[in-house]
Formats: structure tokens, sequence, C-alpha cells
């Protein structure tokens, strides 16, 4: 057991993991090689599950299809292109995340914030829908391209914008509105703003937000944000979340650094 442990620990796990031994507190380092596993096993199954439940819907979808009197195939192949569409990024999730446990670089490119945050919502269509919530986006023009891994980014946005979904299930008595809104700050970083209409939280909350395992959700694993702030922090970011000073909800920001004017 302790040589499995001495190889467990030479895998250098890195932000995510050093921030939870922090929060728990153990100078054991079979302990710390434990939970580190143990974020990053939450933390799979944490971002995994959106891009499996969409394999799911979209196989039955297509076996429907192939199975009508007269097989829709068309529709068929769409479904099955976006089942690979969706196991695709089951494993690029996986691999980020890997890369997130275990190093403190990234590889990175040009990043089109507004793009990811439109491809964040698609990936979020359905259970908006189903959650009758209602989108209003308003992502400045212009903005520069922020260097960063995309798939990363794109994951922390959909985090947030599942984040604001899962605040404002209990909403029944008002509409749930969710808005995004992107611009340039005079400090040469690109701002990402999720603002939700939901439960909200204490401000005197907000810092454990952020902490491994915390959640305020009934069914909720406390891992979303966790991971979020960290894939930011290692692209040079900020992320922070305030409750709404003019009504119910709150808002979550993200910020990352782009080229100077």
């Amino acid at each position: 057991m302790r040589a499995k442990a001495t190889a467990l620990r030479q895998a250098n796990f890195s932000t995510p993991s050093r921030r939870l031994i922090a929060v728990r507190g153990d100078p054991d380092p079979d302990a710390d090689v434990a939970r580190s596993l143990q974020m990053l096993a939450a933390a799979i199954a944490h971002e995994v599950n959106q891009p499996l439940s969409g394999i799911t819907t979209n196989a039955s979808t297509c076996l429907r299809m192939l199975s009508a009197g007269v097989p829709n195939l068309d529709g068929a192949r769409e479904t099955a292109r976006r089942t690979l569409r969706d196991a695709n990024r089951a494993l690029e999730i996986i691999n980020r995340l890997f890369v997130l446990f275990t190093q403190t670089t990234i590889a990175t490119e040009p990043v089109d914030v507004n793009g990811a945050v439109v491809d964040a919502l698609a990936l979020s269509h359905c259970e908006l829908d189903a959650g009758r919530v209602s989108v209003r986006c308003m992502l400045a023009d212009h903005l520069p391209r922020v260097t960063g891994d995309p798939t990363q980014l794109q994951q922390v946005i959909h985090n947030l914008v599942k984040n604001a979904l899962e605040a404002m299930l209990g909403i029944q008595e008002s509409p749930r509105e969710l808005t995004i809104i992107t611009r340039r700050k005079s400090d040469d970083r690109i701002e990402v703003q999720v603002r939700d209409v939901g439960v909200g939280f204490r401000g005197e909350d907000a810092a454990k937000l952020f902490a491994p395992f915390y959640t305020t959700k009934l069914h909720g694993m406390g891992i979303g944000l966790s991971v979020s702030r960290s894939i930011v922090e290692l692209h040079g970011g900020r992320l922070s979340g305030t409750p709404n000073d003019d009504g119910p909800g709150a808002t979550f920001a993200l910020s990352i650094p782009c080229p100077p004017r």
C-alpha cells in the first residue's frame, strides 16, 4: 500500500488538490494522495455528466428515428454526429482535468470569449428549456481574443450557467431569467458575468462557495465552482461571486487577461 501511495505521489497533483489539502489540513502524505484522487474523481463525475447525458439522449433519438415505419435516415445521421461530438467532448474534458490536476501549465490558443459563451449555451440548451429559463445575452462587439484552452474556458462558462439554472429551479412565483454579459474592462481583462434571479447566498458565505465539496444545494457535489476557479486562475484570471444588490439571485464574474489596447 505504501508503494502504491509513493507511485501516486509522483503524479504531482497540482492546484486544485493542493487547495483541498489546505482546506482539510492533514500532514499524512498518503491521506493527501487519497484526497487528491477523491477530488479528481469527483471533478470527472461532475464535468462529464452533461456530455454523457447528451450521448444517452442522442442515442435514444437515433434509435427512434431508425425504428420508425419510414426511417428518418437524415435525422439519424445528424443525431449520430451529435453523439460523436458529445463523446469527444467527454474525452476532452477528462484529458483537460488530468492536465489541471497534474501540471501547472496548459496548452493555449487564441479564444473568442463570445464564441465560448454561445457554445456553452448550446450545450445547456435542453436543460435551460426544461427549466423554463429565459436567456438574455449582452455580448460586447469587437472583443479581443484571450489566450487559453478553449475547452476549459467553455466548461467554466457552462458550469456557471448550470449553477445559475440550479439556483433558480425552486423559483415558482416569478420568471426564471439568466443574463450573460461580456465586456472589456479598463485593466485589460475580458469579463464574463453570469447573473441569475435564484435563491442567491449571503455575502459572508461568498468565500466558502469555491471551497472543495462545499455546497448549498440538496444534491450538489460542491466541486464545479472549485474546479472552475482553479481553471480560471491557471489562465491568470479571477472568478468571484456576489449577491445581487438590486434583486434576488447572484452574479458570478470571471475575468481573463487580454492584449493591451
